[in-house]
């Protein structure tokens, strides 16, 4: 921290890059009384730790892969729907969601389905040009052909076909029961300007995939076009007046490429930036540069949202000991833990504690935590627990069963942190634990890692597949699926199974809650991974900058109501 603190002092030392647009500035105090100056074009000014290569497909190594894609595309570009902050999913491009009561959504009894969406009038992309339905056929054309190295296609083994009977209805067929069906976001299904991109995709594929427009050439439906791109420096964005949900507030944003954290520190003290483009800097440097600006009497936005859940994952393919299979060991275990005093010591106190896989911001949480079985911190019922599953402490009070010694094993970074304090906080109830550190090599060991002996440190990302996959006795790994699969632990449980079976089958609200609930109530009463805590990241500006919430739930883009954010 002492390096932050020189970096901070030695600002006035520091030559920054003078931002593209001049900021917002108070009226002209020489106006005529009784007459409004006019008002100065806003802008914003955003730090992204590098430059980004692409704003809708990932090409990889053969054309654009880049960063910071994700945190923009919103900005210049839209997709038929989009998530909120708390996973709430809202038409965009769509003039409504599909839903069963309109029979826009419609299940089959063979599980396939078809779903419709109507489009928005007077949608134009930003040289003027009106979208139709069949620009998404044109982006679904590209998302399926195999020749384009594109990365990653959620839906190509569940869309069968996509149609357009007019310019404004999209219609969608599926091969199975899919409940995201209605929130198609991102690159899922994209609309794209076969006015600009059918001649060259069908000339020259090989050349298709470095075509100007994927970067520096874009033309989107967003509420910002691109207007200028300088490499290795900058770009600008300029509000759309034909925007569909009107101009957005703010006239101009500049993002500047700063590969240096510290430089980007740097400019957030000096006031040269105005915030970050999400993970611009790390957790700790966005806390410091919060406390840096609210000592000086400022009240920065900051927003910290949940974005991955860690936890121990519990072996119960064999473990040693036996004992980790009695529900009473696992519940005094989780008990033995202070979880608040790790995530006030490691995050300062900015996540949540983890009860589930559901965080407090979530839309989904209002209708779980009452069915959420909670393990607050409490050594004396850890103890009384470990002793009804039948440890015992020794005459010297040190150890409970000392044939019962765990093996918690970690990876280095910030895991092996993680396990390292779990492994103390169990010593301090006279558990023994013998904590094993994985080598760089031991850690890819799919193998290796899948027979860890009791517990483990263990993260995933807070999204629907993750959340179903990571307990579901299906993705236990073993030597048929060559050591892979989300379930490290091999927790097995038929009823457990058939809650997330039918998660990923129903399209039904109130079910589907009722089914959330269960798998809740479920896991955290049976405990099949220890919950410890959430991880965050931070959306940081200065005081004055409104509107932003963050990025969505699950994690898709900051910039999702970009159109919302002002300046002061």
């Amino acid at each position: 921290m002492r390096r932050y603190r020189l970096l901070a002092a030695g600002l006035g030392a520091i030559v920054t890059l003078a931002a593209c647009t001049p900021r917002t500035a108070p009226g002209d105090a020489s106006a005529p009384a009784g007459e409004q100056p006019p008002q100065r074009p806003k802008s914003l000014t955003l730090a992204l730790n590098g430059e980004p290569e692409h704003f809708v497909f990932d090409f990889g190594s053969r054309g654009f892969g880049g960063i910071g894609n994700a945190d923009l595309t919103l900005a210049v570009h839209q997709s038929l729907t989009t998530y909120d902050d708390r996973g709430a999913t809202h038409p965009m491009l769509a003039a409504e969601l599909p839903a069963q009561e309109s029979g826009t959504w419609v299940v089959r009894p063979d599980g396939s389905m078809q779903t419709t969406y109507k489009l928005r009038p007077n949608v134009t992309w930003q040289d003027g040009v009106p979208l139709r339905a069949s620009d998404f056929g044109f982006g679904w054309t590209l998302v399926q052909d195999r020749d384009l190295p594109i990365s990653g296609r959620p839906l190509a083994d569940k869309v069968s076909t996509v149609s357009f009977p007019d310019d404004a209805t999209l219609v969608i067929e599926w091969s199975k029961t899919y409940p995201l069906a209605a929130a198609l976001t991102g690159s899922d299904l994209p609309p794209l300007p076969p006015h600009i991109l059918e001649a060259p995709y069908r000339a020259d594929k090989e050349s298709f995939i470095i075509h100007p427009y994927w970067k520096r050439e874009f033309v989107g439906v967003g509420p910002y076009r691109l207007a200028a791109w300088e490499p290795g420096s900058h770009l600008v964005l300029r509000a759309y007046d034909g925007y569909y949900r009107g101009r957005a507030k703010i006239d101009t944003i500049n993002v500047r490429f700063i590969p240096d954290e510290n430089s980007i520190v740097a400019n957030l003290l000096s006031g040269s930036v105005d915030g970050i483009v999400k993970n611009a800097i790390s957790f700790e440097q966005s806390m410091f540069v919060k406390r840096e600006w609210e000592q000086a009497g400022k009240k920065p936005l900051v927003i910290a949202q949940t974005t991955h859940w860690r936890m121990l994952a519990v072996q119960f393919r064999d473990p040693r000991p036996r004992e980790m299979l009695d529900v009473r060991v696992r519940r005094g275990l989780i008990h033995a833990i202070d979880r608040q005093a790790m995530v006030n010591v490691a995050l300062e106190g900015q996540s949540p504690v983890s009860h589930s896989f559901v965080p407090p911001d979530d839309a989904r949480w209002d209708a779980v935590q009452e069915v959420m079985a909670r393990y607050e911190y409490d050594p004396r019922r850890a103890q009384e627990l470990l002793a009804e599953a039948g440890w015992r402490r020794t005459a010297d009070g040190a150890t409970i069963n000392p044939n019962a010694t765990l093996t918690l094993e970690t990876s280095s970074g910030g895991l092996e942190q993680l396990g390292t304090i779990s492994a103390d906080y169990l010593k301090q109830i006279g558990v023994g634990v013998n904590l094993v550190v994985l080598s760089a090599g031991e850690s890819r060991d799919t193998q290796r890692v899948a027979q860890f002996p009791s517990l483990m440190t263990t993260s995933i990302p807070l999204a629907f597949e993750h959340n179903l996959g990571r307990i579901n006795g299906l993705n236990c790994p073993s030597e048929q699926t060559r050591w892979t699969g989300l379930n490290s632990g091999c927790y097995q449980n038929p009823d457990h199974d058939r809650i997330i079976d039918s998660i990923g089958s129903t399209i039904e609200p109130n079910r589907l809650r009722d089914l959330w609930r269960d798998l809740v109530r479920h896991q955290s009463e049976q405990l099949p991974v220890l919950p410890l805590f959430f991880n965050v990241t931070v959306s940081l500006f200065r005081e004055g900058v409104t509107g932003s919430k963050g990025d969505t739930k699950p994690r898709t883009n900051m910039t999702w109501n970009v159109y919302e954010w002002d300046v002061q």
